[in-house]
């Protein structure tokens, strides 16, 4: 038993008990009462705390909170959601502008009495053979700095962008074509040393 001071008569058993599960109660109290803040559930958190008594608050507090994790996720996820909305507006002016730009190429060979389709898209017949293609319009390229689309450029344009330092490695580039936007390093004809 524990020692009393002289004097004082030892409490019974019943009160040393009672005192010691107090105790335990407060500590899973208060894991319970905290633990909802942080994402966790109560009940779990009230049996950790009765348990591990000053540990089990310790370790409540820290645990990552459930719920700042939760918002950073609903966060980034809102995020990706709206790039994607973008990217598909994106796509979907570019396949208007790339339809209003065929039907504006195919008035014009109708006017000239031409076909300066690319060669895969010719008919296979015998009098186009020998004929040298016909050159193909300059790539429009856009390319993204800080959030914002700028573009169309050309090819040539956006390599000078880069070795003056106006956009970097990083920046996105896309043009039609494409599946998605790209790293401007990972489009190899816009290489700096390309031309």
């Amino acid at each position: 038993m524990l020692l009393w001071p002289q004097g004082i008569d030892e409490p019974p058993d019943g009160v040393i008990f009672a005192i010691a599960a107090a105790i335990y109660a407060v500590f899973g109290l208060v894991c319970a009462v905290l633990a909802p803040g942080r994402g966790r559930s109560a009940l779990a958190w009230f049996f950790i705390g009765v348990i591990g008594n000053c540990l089990g608050v310790i370790l409540l507090l820290l645990l990552p909170n459930l719920k700042v994790e939760a918002e950073r996720e609903r966060r980034r996820e809102e995020e990706n959601r709206k790039l994607r909305e973008l990217l598909r507006k994106e796509r979907q002016v570019a396949d208007q502008r790339s339809a209003a730009h065929d039907d504006r190429l195919a008035a014009h060979d109708r006017a000239l009495g031409l076909d300066t389709r690319p060669p895969e898209l010719l008919p296979s017949d015998g009098d186009s053979a020998g004929a040298a293609p016909p050159a193909l319009p300059a790539a429009e390229w856009y390319y993204a700095v800080g959030g914002v689309r700028h573009g169309p450029t050309s090819a040539a344009r956006l390599r000078e962008l880069r070795r003056s330092g106006r956009v970097d490695d990083r920046t996105l580039v896309w043009r039609e074509g494409m599946p998605d936007w790209v790293a401007i390093t990972d489009a190899g004809e816009l290489d700096t040393g390309g031309t």
